[in-house]
C-alpha cells in the first residue's frame, strides 16, 4: 500500500472523530503525582509537517499522531515534546516500581477536579450531567504499549529525542469473550465503558539509568484490497525516569520508531473483520515489538 493512499484517507479517517486523549499523570507506588510534572508536555496547537494529500496539519493537545506522515519527535512523545524537555521534571524510581497512567479528554487548561476526588482512586475524571459517575473512557479501541528508551552514553535525558532504540515492557490488550458475532473485547476500550486501570511494574532487571518511558494506546489501522484503508493513530506521551537498580546486565534489543510502528509495520494494521470485531486475525501481533519480560524476549500476541 502506498503513502499516498494512505495520506488520501487519512482526512477521510480524521473527519469522522471527535475528542480523542492523551496521557498526562502518573502513578508511583500507589502515590498519584502532579499532571505532566515528569511527562513532556506538547504544543498546542501544533502544525505537523505538509504532505501532498492532506490539510490536515494543525493538530490539538488531545489529536493523534500518524508514523506516515507526522514529524518523528511527534511519533515518539507527542507533538513539540523537544521544547518542553528541559523544563520536565526527572521521576526518580527503583527497578521493579508500579506505574500507572492517567489520560485526559480535554484540552488544558484543567481545573483541579479533573484529577481530584476521582472515582476509584482514579488519576483523572469528568464529572457531568452526562457523566455523573466521573470515568473518562476511550473513544478507540486497541492496545496500550509502554516502552523503555535508555538515554545513551553522554546524553542527557532533558535532550534526548528519543531517536535510540525502545523495548517494550507491557502491553495491555485484548481477549475474546464468548460471543459468535463479535468476539474480540479490547480492554484498554472496553466497549467506551469503564478503562481497565493502566498499571504494571518496570522489570526488576532495568539497568540504573535515565530513561524515557513511551505510553502509548494504538487505534490500529486498516488495509483490505477494495476497502478504503485508514492509518493507525498513535497517542504516545513520555515520562522521564532515573532508575536506580542493582542489575549489572543490560537491555535487550528494542525496536526503532517512527521506522518499526508505520503503518505495514507488525501489529499496526488488522483486517476488516478483526476491525469490526468478528474473528481474530491468524497472524495479529500486538505493535511495538517484541516483549521484554525482564527475563527474555517474548512473542507480544493474544
Amino acid at each position: 500500500m502506498t503513502i499516498s493512499h494512505l495520506l488520501v484517507t487519512l482526512a477521510a479517517a480524521i473527519s469522522s472523530v471527535q475528542a480523542h486523549f492523551a496521557f498526562a499523570r502518573v502513578r508511583q507506588n500507589g502515590e498519584w503525582l502532579e499532571p505532566t510534572r515528569y511527562i513532556r508536555n506538547k504544543t498546542s496547537p501544533f502544525t505537523e509537517r505538509d504532505s501532498p494529500d492532506t490539510n490536515y496539519h494543525v493538530r490539538r493537545w488531545i489529536d493523534p499522531t500518524y508514523a506516515v506522515t507526522d514529524y518523528p519527535d511527534s511519533v515518539r512523545c507527542g507533538r513539540d515534546n523537544m521544547a518542553h524537555a528541559a523544563d520536565t521534571e526527572v521521576l526518580t524510581i527503583r527497578a521493579g516500581d508500579q506505574l500507572e497512567f492517567a489520560h485526559q479528554r480535554k484540552d488544558p487548561e484543567w481545573p483541579p477536579e479533573m484529577w481530584n476526588n476521582c472515582p476509584d482512586e482514579r488519576g483523572s475524571c469528568d464529572y457531568a450531567s452526562w457523566n455523573p459517575e466521573g470515568y473518562i473512557h476511550f473513544n478507540h479501541p486497541g492496545p496500550f504499549i509502554a516502552h523503555l528508551s535508555k538515554v545513551p552514553e553522554g546524553q542527557d535525558i532533558h535532550s534526548y529525542d528519543g531517536s535510540g532504540e525502545w523495548v517494550k515492557i507491557y502491553t495491555l490488550g485484548l481477549e475474546l469473550r464468548d460471543d459468535q458475532q463479535h468476539p474480540i473485547h479490547w480492554i484498554p476500550w472496553n466497549d467506551e465503558g469503564i478503562p481497565a486501570p493502566f498499571a504494571f511494574s518496570v522489570p526488576k532487571e532495568t539497568p540504573d539509568g535515565d530513561y524515557l518511558l513511551r505510553a502509548d494506546l494504538v487505534y490500529t489501522g486498516v488495509y483490505e484490497f477494495n476497502f478504503t484503508s485508514f492509518p493507525s493513530q498513535l497517542y504516545p506521551s513520555c515520562l522521564q525516569i532515573r532508575v536506580e537498580s542493582d542489575y549489572e546486565g543490560s537491555l535487550p534489543k528494542g525496536i526503532r520508531i517512527p521506522e518499526d510502528m508505520m503503518h505495514d509495520s507488525p501489529g499496526m494494521n488488522t483486517s476488516l473483520s478483526m476491525y469490526r470485531f468478528d474473528k481474530l486475525d491468524d497472524d495479529y501481533v500486538y505493535p511495538g515489538g517484541m516483549l521484554w519480560t525482564g527475563k527474555e524476549m517474548v512473542v507480544d500476541k493474544p
